[in-house]
């Protein structure tokens, strides 16, 4: 979902807003992210802020004022928890022995766009081939594949956002305890879910104004650009088209290109919104900026029971930890870190590469800490995490780094 800039004379009830035009700290607002809930807070903002961005869902589709009753969804109960999954390889080990698969997959998703772009058809037994190592590595460690995936320098943000889809769709997929096969369709219909995006002009895409109606149902038409092309491609399970098809839809019905509501979208559906919705927003666009993790885990959990399950959202915010692999984060210290694996059973205290120093330095070395050990900084205080920040924060460009 992108950020879109509003005056704040022109803010409504039920808006959410994501940023300010001023650091967070500088107002009187608690909260970096919130729903407008009454006439005082439009007040307060129009006093403190010349304009804010509010979060637009699914693109230009405004979210309504009014507050809607939560929707009742499918029981998805009987499709989760059949497989049990432990972290069965150190992350140091997998991130070594999954860092050339990586790659391969990395480049197979450009060659994805690069076929498709000519008009060719998809090499099926090549798509399969790197999502049966990646899916195998996570099953062994998620942190490695999310870690290399943050790291990794790509030739455009469209790339990253399909890998890193693909990615957490998988790691979901594990959290939630699906069997093997289905987090092979996951990881493949989350590669593929956009590739109908190759059959719309470029303008289009990296256009950062607001998009006009006509402009807009041409973006929505991707879903079924896609369906087309993957409709070439012979041997594509029915679970992946489908997930295809309905990534989009939403529980509440307001999604699209079909309307669908509750029972009627998959499981892999929802799985793939939740993904698409948090890639999105923490990933920069030629459109928007990112937020950060935490801000994003904030909206999605929102819009649970209206736009996503509940189930859903609360287990993919545990699967992704209160501090996600590869994310940002500033500690009590003044430092800035990334997250680069995490400790199970210690969601507070994961595994860290500090970045900058308390004065915004860079360490130049980046050494690495884990929380579980170092309790105190330099000055004998307590050591912890303050908060997630998004992506370009201090200018840190992280594929920029030799992490």
């Amino acid at each position: 979902m992108p950020l879109k800039r509003v005056d704040t004379k022109d803010l409504e009830l039920g808006m959410v807003v994501s940023r300010l035009d001023r650091p967070w700290r500088e107002t009187s607002f608690l909260l970096q992210g919130f729903q407008i809930q009454d006439e005082a807070e439009l007040e307060e903002l129009r006093e403190q802020c010349r304009h804010v961005f509010i979060l637009v869902a699914d693109e230009e589709i405004e979210i309504s004022v009014e507050m809607r009753k939560p929707v009742k969804a499918q029981d998805i109960s009987s499709e989760i928890g059949q497989a049990h999954y432990q972290v069965t390889t150190a992350f140091e080990d997998e991130v070594s022995a999954a860092r050339k698969s990586h790659n391969q997959v990395a480049d197979l998703v450009a060659e994805i766009a690069a076929v498709l772009d000519a008009d060719k058809q998809l090499d099926l037994p090549k798509v399969e081939r790197s999502v049966d190592v990646m899916v195998g590595s996570i099953e062994r460690n998620p942190d490695a594949f999310l870690w290399l995936s943050r790291i990794k320098k790509f030739d455009s943000e469209a790339y990253r956002q399909s890998l890193s889809a693909s990615v957490w769709a998988a790691t979901f997929g594990r959290h939630l305890g699906l069997k093997e096969d289905r987090l092979k369709d996951l990881a493949t219909g989350a590669l593929l879910m956009d590739v109908g995006y190759t059959a719309l002009p470029k303008g289009l895409l990296n256009k950062t104004g607001r998009l006009s109606n006509e402009e807009w149902e041409l973006v929505k038409s991707h879903v079924m650009k896609s369906m087309r092309i993957l409709g070439r491609t012979p041997g594509l399970s029915n679970d992946v088209l489908a997930m295809v098809a309905t990534h989009h839809e939403r529980l509440d019905g307001s999604g699209y290109p079909e309307g669908l509501k509750a029972a009627s979208i998959p499981l892999s559906g929802q799985i793939a919104g939740i993904v698409d919705f948090y890639t999105a927003t923490t990933i920069p666009r030629p459109y928007s900026k990112p937020i950060s993790p935490s801000s994003a885990l904030q909206m999605l959990y929102r819009q649970r029971g209206q736009y996503f399950q509940e189930h859903l959202v609360d287990a993919f915010i545990q699967a992704l930890s209160t501090y996600p692999t590869g994310s940002l984060v500033e500690l009590s210290s003044g430092a800035v870190a990334i997250v680069s694996a995490q400790n199970p059973g210690w969601r507070l205290r994961p595994k860290l590469i500090l970045l900058l120093d308390a004065d915004k330095q860079s360490y130049g070395t980046f050494p690495s800490i884990n929380l579980l050990d170092q309790t105190h900084d330099d000055r004998g205080q307590p050591l912890h995490i303050t908060k997630t920040l998004a992506e370009g924060e201090y200018g840190l460009d992280i594929e920029e780094l030799s992490l």
